[in-house]
């Protein structure tokens, strides 16, 4: 009896083993699967959407980003949309209007102050605090562009700085010494003549700039800037400044110097259409260092980066400008998605590698270095440009106030193109531009 009750003793302990055991390799599948080794992912989908300008060359390289991040995160799925810088903001303006801005924006910074304070960016300082975007390797510098009010609006995706394209083989071939920093606005003037003079006809010196831009650059020469602090009227007195720049345009236009409006008013913002890619002009002065690459991509050749002329006398008028930004939209229902696929961007070296700092100089500590050490011919020239910009330049003025956009506009149709036309003086242009901004700038008040 005692031996029969032994055995169905043993037998209970058996079976009590085997259910201990199945039960804890239950558990630790389950470990497994929530640590993320199991082969099946438990991510729901998620889908996303991404708008962002420029050449087809950052196209392709976006695009690229995209599926790379998509190939390491199969559970998100990302739709681009893009386009060139001619009808990006109207089309932002018209998906705005219709709550239907895509998840991940890119930002201007001209723009930033106009978005955020109609409440259609999303702050992303609470995914900076818990680690979903990640800015640990990047300096204040770089990140304190994107802030408004202590909020952060925007990330940067390259700093870049206002800059001239130079092809300085078409100086030598002219015979015309090359631009060096620290050269003033007469001595443009004075070579962009000799180069146009001597390179043959329908080949001139420069591509003229009367662009608001251009005129910023002008203003801060001067130490001052388009706009007040409280960006209720315009930040500069005297309406003279406005026409001794008007004038510098004028007078290379008028001594042939500059290459007429039908040689680049169709061009735009497109590179591939840029005069000095075709050879028609030595010089290109509305660029941003971040362009080189593409412009470069474009012509087939090597080309250079200069610093915009000098006022003798004068402030810095340069500063170290984010490039673009990535913003995540109030619209977006996947705002931490979207701040983890700005955080890959920002800080993945296979992902930037692609990029190739197309953008501007990247801002995580790592990435820059990385890219420096590797970068093209082309990258190296930007690379060295911001560097040198940086000896030319004082701090960032404040973003512009909302209104700005409008703002560009007028100058753009009313001030810029009517000047290369020939249409009107630049007193009358001083004067309708006031008139026309302070009334735009009022409602500010």
């Amino acid at each position: 009896m005692r031996q029969k009750w032994s055995q169905m003793g043993f037998m209970c302990l058996f079976i009590f083993m085997i259910g201990f055991m199945a039960a804890c390799s239950s558990d630790n599948q389950s470990a497994e699967t929530s640590n993320g080794t199991d082969t099946e992912s438990t991510d729901e989908k998620v889908e996303l959407r991404m708008l962002w300008w420029g050449s087809q060359d950052r196209h392709d390289r976006t695009l690229e980003v995209i599926d790379l991040y998509m190939e390491e995160n199969p559970h998100v799925t990302i739709s681009p949309e893009f386009t060139g810088w001619d009808g990006y903001w109207e089309k932002m303006a018209t998906q705005a209007a219709g709550e239907n801005l895509p998840d991940i924006i890119q930002m201007d910074y001209k723009y930033l102050a106009e978005y955020a304070g109609k409440d259609l960016l999303a702050d992303l300082t609470p995914f900076v605090e818990s680690g979903v975007l990640d800015l640990s390797d990047v300096e204040d510098t770089y990140i304190d562009g994107g802030k408004l009010n202590d909020q952060l609006f925007a990330v940067n995706i390259g700093a870049n700085a206002f800059a001239m394209a130079v092809d300085n083989a078409m100086f030598e071939e002219a015979g015309v010494p090359k631009l060096e920093p620290g050269y003033t606005w007469d001595e443009l003037k004075e070579r962009a003549k000799q180069l146009s003079d001597n390179l043959g006809e329908g080949v001139y010196g420069v591509q003229p700039n009367a662009g608001i831009m251009a005129f910023k650059h002008y203003l801060r020469q001067h130490n001052k800037w388009v706009y007040s602090e409280d960006g209720t009227e315009l930040g500069y007195e005297d309406d003279q400044l406005l026409v001794d720049f008007l004038q510098i345009t004028v007078d290379m236009l008028e001594s042939g110097a500059a290459a007429p409006p039908d040689v680049f008013m169709t061009a735009g913002a497109n590179v591939e259409q840029f005069p000095i890619v075709n050879e028609e002009t030595a010089v290109a002065m509305d660029v941003h260092s971040n362009q080189l690459i593409a412009i470069e991509s474009a012509a087939g050749r090597p080309l250079d980066l200069m610093l915009h002329p000098s006022l003798e006398g004068g402030e810095l008028g340069h500063y170290i400008k984010p490039g673009q930004f990535l913003s995540v939209s109030t619209h977006s229902k996947e705002q931490e998605e979207a701040a983890k696929f700005i955080s890959f961007f920002t800080n993945s070296i296979e992902a930037n590698e692609i990029l190739n700092a197309e953008r501007g100089v990247p801002i995580a500590g790592k990435v820059r270095e990385h890219l420096k050490e590797n970068a093209s011919d082309a990258g190296k020239k930007m690379f060295e440009y911001v560097e040198l910009a940086q000896e030319y330049s004082r701090e960032i003025d404040p973003p512009d106030p909302q209104g700005s956009t409008e703002i560009e506009s007028l100058f753009e149709n009313e001030v810029a193109d009517p000047i290369y036309y020939g249409e009107i003086t630049p007193e009358e242009a001083a004067e309708n531009f006031r008139a026309k901004a302070s009334e735009i700038l009022a409602k500010n008040k």
